[in-house]
C-alpha cells in the first residue's frame, strides 16, 4: 500500500477550495476536519478506540469497539496495560485496535479517537517531539500498511461510540482497582 496524505484522511496544510467552501457553510470547522473525510470514504469497518490512565503516569487500560457500516457492533473489548501516561494509553489502544480490525478486513478502515494529540500526530498535523511517542507513531504507520486504505479521525468524547469505549476502559480500571484493593 502506498501511504500518502489522502490515506491518513487529513486536510492539506493549505485548504482546498472544497474545504474552504465546507468550512464557510458551517459543515466543518478547522477543529472538525474529520467531517470532511467522512464525506468521502466508505470503510469496511469503523473502529473506535480509547485509552486512559489513573494518574499520569498510572495504572492504564485500553479499549476498542469495531462496527460494520450498518452500525452493528462486531466486537468490543478492553484490557489492563500496566503503568502508562494517558497519551501512551491512547496510542496502546490504537495499536491493539489496528491488530483486531485486521482480522475483519484489510480493505478500507476508519479509526476514531477522542485524543486530538494522537490523531494529529499520527496524521502528521502535529510534530511528535517526545522520542517514545515517535516510536508509537512509527509502529502505527507501519502496522496500517496492511490496509488498502486507513483513516484516523478525531471524534469528540460525547460521541455515543466513544462513550461506549470509554465505559469499557473505565470498567477495566475499576475491575483492576477492585482486584488490587485500590489503585493509587
Amino acid at each position: 500500500m502506498r501511504l500518502s496524505i489522502s490515506n491518513y484522511g487529513i486536510l492539506p496544510r493549505i485548504p482546498s477550495l472544497t474545504a474552504i467552501l465546507l468550512l464557510s457553510l458551517g459543515v466543518a470547522t478547522p477543529c472538525r476536519w474529520d467531517v470532511l473525510t467522512a464525506l468521502t470514504d466508505s470503510p469496511a469497518v469503523l473502529v473506535y478506540t480509547d485509552g486512559a490512565s489513573r494518574g499520569n503516569p498510572g495504572p492504564a487500560a485500553v479499549g476498542y469497539a469495531i462496527f460494520d457500516p450498518s452500525g452493528r457492533c462486531l466486537e468490543r473489548d478492553g484490557k489492563y496495560v500496566g503503568e502508562h501516561t494517558n497519551n501512551e494509553a491512547e496510542y496502546e489502544a490504537l495499536l491493539w485496535a489496528i491488530e483486531k480490525a485486521s482480522s475483519y478486513t484489510l480493505d478500507s478502515v476508519r479509526f476514531h479517537s477522542d485524543s486530538e494529540l494522537v490523531v494529529h500526530q499520527v496524521n502528521g498535523v502535529y510534530q511528535v517531539k517526545k522520542e517514545h511517542l515517535r516510536d508509537y507513531v512509527c509502529r502505527i504507520r507501519k502496522s496500517v500498511e496492511r490496509f488498502q486504505s486507513f483513516r484516523l479521525v478525531y471524534m469528540p468524547r460525547e460521541n455515543p461510540r466513544i462513550v461506549l469505549v470509554d465505559g469499557i476502559v473505565n470498567g477495566v480500571l475499576d475491575g483492576e482497582e477492585a482486584r488490587r484493593g485500590s489503585i493509587p
